[in-house]
């Protein structure tokens, strides 16, 4: 019999079900230029040795007309070898700051980016999908910036940004 390759759910949230990257309250107010780490928690990927996630988020905004390159950008952040910072310790979990995210911070470079299409009228939800993001063994956390428009922030409204992940089985 002739073994074929295939999809694998993951062990970081138990299969193929979807599961909160960031919790809600961490991007109820997070503004333009901004940035901020999830507070849902450490991603402990030794073990499982997860390779592969996906993200999905839906975002409400507070009313506006979205400018070209407007984007959020996802990053992961690796636990350093001291064993309790996360990338250039820049973040803290579940806060939003206005430090930016740039190339120069400790390996950060993003993984995804949502871009969202110029409609020329006022947008009140962001809906994007990444897939297929590899992700590092180890200890990591991830954060979310804001690129969108200066005038553009989160509303209120419910924030979701939820990932899956898996792996490729060689021998199914």
């Amino acid at each position: 019999m002739a073994n074929r390759t295939a999809w694998t759910g993951g062990n970081l949230n138990s299969g193929l079900g979807w599961a909160n990257l960031f919790n809600s309250a961490d991007l109820a107010s997070l503004g333009s230029a901004s940035a901020v780490m999830s507070s849902a928690g450490a991603f402990t990927n030794g073990t499982g040795l997860d390779m592969f996630m996906d993200v999905s988020i839906s975002l409400a905004i507070a009313s506006t007309t979205l400018t070209a390159g407007a984007n959020f950008a996802l990053y992961l952040y690796q636990l350093n070898q001291d064993g309790s910072t996360y990338g250039d310790n820049a973040f803290s979990a579940g806060t939003g700051s206005s430090n930016t995210i740039t190339n120069t911070h400790i390996g950060q470079s993003p993984v995804a980016s949502f871009a969202f299409p110029i409609t020329g009228s006022a947008t009140t939800t962001l809906i994007g999908f990444a897939q297929q993001i590899i992700i590092p063994p180890g200890t990591f956390v991830c954060a979310l910036a804001n690129w969108t428009a200066p005038a553009t922030a989160l509303s209120s409204g419910t924030q979701t940004v939820k990932f899956r992940s898996y792996n490729i089985n060689l021998n199914n």
